[in-house]
């Protein structure tokens, strides 16, 4: 899994993704169009994506793009 596609992918889950700047560090939840709806997208992207299981708790668990990322290229093994 390309980090770079990765970030792509998670920045399109935002409303404002084209006026938004997402890296690895990027506490994503401190975002100003964060809300559930984006956490939900965030994980059908990853679900549908790169076919892993991610879950709402998993997620909360994250507070950077780097953390979610580790999490589901861990999964795919």
């Amino acid at each position: 899994m390309e980090a770079k596609a990765f970030i792509d992918n998670f920045r399109e889950q935002f409303i404002d993704a084209d006026e938004i700047t997402v890296g690895m560090d990027t506490r994503f939840r401190d975002l100003p169009t964060w809300d559930s709806l984006t956490g939900m997208s965030i994980l059908v992207m990853i679900q549908d994506d790169y076919q892993v299981s991610f879950t709402a708790e998993e997620l909360k668990q994250c507070n950077t793009v780097q953390e979610v990322y580790d999490k589901v290229s861990l999964k795919q093994g």
